[in-house]
């Protein structure tokens, strides 16, 4: 979820409290601690930093005790003994976790993923009930901030909304899910892996993103889940290369544990490495298409963002002996015995570059490194 999005959620909640400390650095205190897991942004100078760190330790449920004390800590004008109305510093902790979890709410909800069990698992929930930017969302939140301060009873309502507008989401998400697989089976089709996504505007447009044979296919749905426009189809990426590869690069495997159904694409001629240009290897592109949409004009807004190109990719170099003659298509066994030579990650958004290089393979993490729920 946006910066904006949970500051104002933040704001929201201390609003809805019957009494608190009567400071001007509440409510500004508030929504900076609500927004406060994205500065872990601020320690990720790499690609794999950034799927390794972003919305990991900092949104963790086994974090929360410790971040909220650092964060009360920082909250002193609602605890220090000036203040009419003072809390007790405990009080204080405790608003500051509950914090914390209306953030972690507000990122399982959309479709990013979020390592809430670190570090006992990287595992990334994702509820897939909001867009990342949903306007249905942000917009009332801002609106009782600027307009309903004194009256509690709306407030309460928005912050109910906080809750009840995502949750609707998921159950929709459910419907739309089990009529896609139904009317699927009803078209005799083989369908392996599959997920509903909230597109821009969303309860009223959805995506379904599915794998079939060796294909992934995206589909545009309307507010009743029903086909809207006709399906893309992608190369899907073979198991046996994401095992092989995820076993030689760190990289490789933390991409591959991020990505939901990743296609695989040639590589585009300027991204190419001199292995490629001189002949002797072959070079493959991996995306996620969870990060598009089915909007014409939403597509139209994203192409006018800075840096604006595919998110989140993965490029890989592979030697002759992967029988890469075509990475596009291929699919098989055959890729159980691809060697990587390089490989680079390119998140154009955050403009992050590894550039090419020789990959890491994964090795034990220390007791630190496990600690903060890096590799």
């Amino acid at each position: 979820m946006d910066p904006i999005t949970h500051a104002a959620s933040g704001a929201v909640a201390l609003l809805a409290l019957p009494r608190r400390p009567l400071t001007a650095w509440g409510l500004p205190l508030a929504a900076l601690v609500t927004a406060s897991p994205d500065l872990d942004v601020l320690f990720c100078h790499t690609p794999l930093e950034f799927l390794l760190i972003h919305r990991g330790i900092s949104h963790s449920f086994a974090a929360i005790p410790v971040f909220g004390l650092l964060l009360a800590l920082c909250c002193w004008p609602l605890w220090r003994a000036a203040t009419p109305g003072r809390w007790s510093f405990g009080r204080v902790w405790l608003l500051c976790c509950g914090l914390l979890l209306l953030h972690i709410w507000l990122d399982v909800v959309t479709t990013y993923g979020t390592m809430v069990f670190l570090p006992f698992s990287h595992y990334r929930v994702r509820l897939n009930s909001v867009y990342i930017i949903d306007l249905l969302l942000t917009v009332p939140l801002l609106w009782a901030v600027w307009r309903w301060r004194a009256r509690r009873g709306l407030i309460l309502l928005t912050l109910a909304w906080i809750f009840i507008y995502p949750g609707s989401g998921i159950g929709i998400n459910a419907w739309h899910t089990a009529q896609a697989r139904e009317r699927f089976a009803e078209e005799g089709r083989d369908v392996s892996r599959l997920h509903v996504l909230p597109d821009a505007f969303a309860p009223l447009f959805w995506r379904v993103i599915f794998e079939e044979g060796d294909t992934v296919r995206s589909q545009s749905l309307n507010a009743l889940g029903e086909p809207r426009a006709p399906e893309d189809i992608h190369p899907a990426t073979p198991l046996a290369l994401v095992g092989a590869t995820s076993r030689e690069s760190v990289a490789c495997d933390t991409y591959f544990q991020f990505a939901m159904l990743p296609v695989m694409d040639a590589l585009r001629p300027e991204d190419e490495p001199p292995l490629i240009k001189e002949g002797s290897h072959r070079g493959a592109l991996f995306y996620d298409l969870r990060f598009g949409s089915g909007l014409a004009f939403v597509r139209r807004l994203l192409a006018m963002r800075p840096n604006a190109d595919i998110p989140f990719q993965l490029m890989l170099v592979l030697d002759e002996g992967a029988d890469a003659g075509a990475p596009a298509r291929a699919a098989g066994q055959e890729w159980a015995d691809a060697r990587l030579a390089e490989l680079r990650l390119r998140f154009s958004d955050s403009g992050r570059d590894s550039h090419w290089h020789a990959p890491v393979p994964p090795t034990p993490p220390t007791f630190w490194q496990w600690l903060v729920g890096l590799r």
